[in-house]
């Protein structure tokens, strides 16, 4: 890639429009993750309460959902670290939409994964 074609990567800008879809979509994405989290704690609860009161509990699917709880927490920070410019000692500066996007994205991933294992184990629990 030659100078020319840098420069005009370089000086592209996302319209107001594109920012606000990249900030909305990001928006949901967490907001859909802080709801995930909340219910995945609930579960981890209940679990907890369960195998305190049946010595025989499989203990099992509850080390699952708290290394999952511990792996959102772990996403979060992360992230929150990224956006505030705090990692590898960067001067703090804005999110690009770009780094949304991504974000968003990511946290889109976790969701579907949350969905998954939220979904499993109220089918055993129904059974």
């Amino acid at each position: 890639m030659n100078q020319e074609e840098s420069a005009v990567f370089s000086s592209y800008e996302a319209s107001a429009e594109e920012i606000q879809k990249v900030i909305m979509e990001w928006a949901r994405a967490t907001e859909a993750f802080h709801g995930r989290y909340a219910k995945l704690n609930q579960v981890i609860n209940s679990l907890q309460v369960a195998a305190r009161r049946n010595p025989k509990f499989n203990r099992t699917r509850l080390r699952q959902l708290i290394d999952l709880r511990e792996h959102m927490s772990d996403v979060l920070m992360t992230l929150l670290l990224d956006m505030s410019g705090q990692k590898s000692g960067r001067s703090a500066q804005p999110s690009k939409p770009g780094q949304l996007h991504s974000h968003a994205s990511l946290l889109d991933e976790l969701n579907r994964k949350i969905d998954a294992e939220l979904i499993s184990f109220t089918t055993v629990a129904q059974a």
